[in-house]
This record gives structure tokens, sequence and C-alpha cells, in this order.
């Protein structure tokens, strides 16, 4: 059917006066930089467990948003959205968002049926990443993003911007919410992601822990007795300073306006390169240690990570902490070179690796003590700084490990 002329001139009026009303604003969580650890470690997780905040999924059991807060609409999960000012009631919107080479065009449809009084809405599609991609990202690059919108079958003119794409090493501690730093969220527990007791390599170096014959296996808790705990940390600790691992204070991480983060290596590039900083040495032992069943933590603390256990498997099991940068602090033989020591070398060696280990866990015990009340704070005032980060939490909350490329054979 072809519109009369009128007809026509009423539809071009109608069209460019929505358009006009309408617009649309980009908007992202972590502003302008984007965090591919984030995104690939939550990609199942669920930030609002049963209640449903968007305002397309909800059921009459869900919280009702005040007044002042603006409506969701979508994957309420999602990192990326579109603000849309000026909507008319029950408006049929479709939104779409893509990003070359990392984010598919990724698109919401429906009828936003809760506005402000503003006609404001919050769209977030739901996000087709190519998990690969992010996975491959190990310098920061700037990336081209595009935010799309149609109301009533109307275009909204496009916004492209130009964001960061973070080192899949980028890890976020927290997120700034207002730039006098007075209120953040706390994404600490997302260090647990570098964590990974899946890693191939964690098999190896639990197999040289045993050629050193320091315990005769790894059972985790089941002899039920502290001493058996200890005896196979330390095997692993010795392992690891037969691999020749050294301190490395090298985690330089570039500043985002909004976001605090730190420079995490991953397990193999902590053995292949031989050095480990602290949150690197810290991920190292957690990782080997969750893969027997002992469970683990990374202790923050202003300016530093270092590593604690627990002797049992009980809610009341005595937490032991351990100083990882001092793995390379003994110059010992490899794994391979052991059956070509005499007994008296050997033992030499095994003397001076724990000696090294018990004052490595006097130090993490100290640091424990020190900061015990602020571990134990996990009200909103907590200092962010100062962080217990359980992995077995972290797993439970939905964190992944980060399998890259390498880690595979």
């Amino acid at each position: 059917m072809r519109l009369s002329l009128p007809s026509l001139l009423l539809f071009t009026a109608l069209t460019s006066s929505l358009q006009a009303k309408v617009t649309l604003d980009p908007w992202s969580y972590t502003e302008t930089d984007l965090y591919p650890s984030a995104i690939v470690s939550t990609a199942t997780v669920d930030w609002n467990g049963d209640d449903q905040i968007a305002e397309d999924k909800k059921t009459g059991d869900d919280p009702k948003p005040s007044k002042k807060e603006i409506p969701l609409y979508g994957d309420e999960n999602g990192w990326l959205a579109v603000d849309l000012t000026g909507l008319p009631k029950n408006a049929q919107v479709e939104v779409t968002i893509s990003i070359d080479g990392f984010l598919k065009p990724s698109t919401w449809k429906g009828k936003v049926t809760r506005i402000t009084k503003a006609g404001e809405a919050r769209i977030f599609p739901k996000a087709l990443w190519d998990y690969d991609a992010l996975l491959k990202v190990r310098q920061q690059r700037p990336i081209n993003v595009t935010f799309q919108a149609t109301v009533n079958g109307v275009a909204v003119p496009d916004d492209h911007e130009t964001y960061v794409m973070r080192s899949i090493n980028d890890c976020m501690f927290y997120v700034l919410m207002d730039e006098e730093g007075e209120d953040f969220d706390d994404f600490s527990w997302l260090f647990a992601a570098y964590v990974n007791e899946n890693h191939p390599e964690v098999d190896m170096i639990l197999k040289e822990a045993l050629k050193s014959g320091i315990v005769s296996d790894f059972s985790g808790y089941q002899s039920e007795e502290p001493k058996d705990v200890m005896m196979q940390v330390f095997a692993i600790w010795n392992a690891l300073q037969r691999r020749g691992i050294k301190y490395s204070d090298v985690s330089h991480t570039l500043p985002s306006k909004f976001v605090v983060s730190q420079t995490v290596r991953f397990l193999d590039d902590s053995v292949r390169a031989t050095q480990a900083n602290c949150v690197d040495g810290s991920v190292l032992m957690a990782s080997v240690l969750s893969k027997i069943g002992i469970t683990s933590y990374l202790v923050m603390i202003p300016g530093h990570c270092f590593l604690a256990f627990d002797l049992g498997d009980g809610e009341d099991a005595k937490r032991i902490g351990l100083e990882t940068t001092m793995l390379g602090n003994d110059e010992i033989k490899s794994v391979e070179e052991i059956a070509n020591l005499t007994e008296k070398a050997k033992l030499t060696e095994f003397k001076a690796s724990y000696k090294t280990f018990t004052s490595a866990v006097k130090i993490g015990n100290a640091n424990l003590k020190k900061y015990k009340t602020e571990l134990a704070d996990d009200s909103e005032d907590a200092d962010p700084d100062i962080q217990l980060i359980s992995i077995p939490d972290a797993r439970d909350l939905g964190i992944m490990p980060i399998a890259t490329s390498k880690d595979s054979r």
C-alpha cells in the first residue's frame, strides 16, 4: 500500500518527532574499560540469585524497584546496556550492541511497560561474547562499540564509542561508584578465577612432589591429622622451589579512572618464567592445594597478597598463613637431580627448604593475626584493601577458573 502525500507527510513528522524526543546513551558497568577476566569468569553468575530485577522477567514475589531507580530490561547480569530517555508508554523497543571482533550483534526486543517520569529505561541485551577472542587479549587495545535502538519501528541515532579492552591478566579489585571513592563495589573474589585446579601443570607438580619422598600420597584431609596436611603443603612448596620459582615484583597495571585492578600471571606463565609476584605465587599454591582438596584462601592486605589454608575440613579448623614470596629463598636441585644426591646432601636440602617453609608460615600467621579483625569484617564499611578470598566460596558463587589456550595439551 502506497501512502498518500498527506499521510506520508504526517508519518515523516511523527518519525522526526520521535527521533528528536528519544535519546540513547551507552551504559557500561566499568565505564570505557572492559575486563575480559571478569566477563569470562562470571559468564554463568547470577548476581541476584532467585530475585529478578529486570522488568520483563519479574514475578509477583520479586522486589519492586523504588521510583527513583531506572527500570531494567533484558539480561540483568550484563556488563553493557543502553539508557533510553523520552520513551512513550508501552513502546516496542529493539536494542542492539556489538563490538568488532569481541561481541556479536546482541539484541533485545520487547515492550517497555514501565518507565520513569522522564521516560527512562535501561536495556541489557544478552551479550553474545566471543570468549575465545577475550581469552587471547594479553595487551590492552582500543575497540569500536556500536549501540543501536529502534522505538516503535523508528530508528534512534546510533552511538559509536571507542572503549578499551584490557588484558586478560588485569583482575578487577573493586569498582568505584563515585569520583570521590566513597562508594564502591567489591570484586576481590575475581582473583579466584586465576586459581586453576584443573590446569594440566598441577598434576605435573604433584607428581614431582611425590618424587621427593616427603609424602607418599596426597589425600587432603582424609587422615584427619593436621600434621599430615602440613607435610602435604610442604611437599608442594618443596616441589615449586625445585622448579626454581623466584619472587619478581612485576605487577604494573595501567590505571583506570573507576576500576582498581591488579595484574596477575596465569599458572603456566609463572611456571614457565620461573618467577611470580605475591599474587602469582599465592594463586599457584592455591591451584595445587585446591586440586588435592585442601581449602585455600588468597589473603589481601594493603599492598600485598599471601596464601592461607585450613588444616581440617571443619568450620573450626585452624587456619595457617603462608608467605609465598619466600619460595625462591633456597637454591636446591631440581626433582630430576634428587636421585644423584647423597643422602646427606638430600637431608641438607630438605632441612633448608623446611626451614624456609616454617619461616613463611610464621610470617603468614603473623599477618593473619595482625589483620584478624579486618579480615572477619564483611560489612559494607569493610576496608576493600583487606580481604580473605575463599576459593571454595568463589566457586560456589560461580566464579570459574580462567582456562587459557595453553591449558590443554
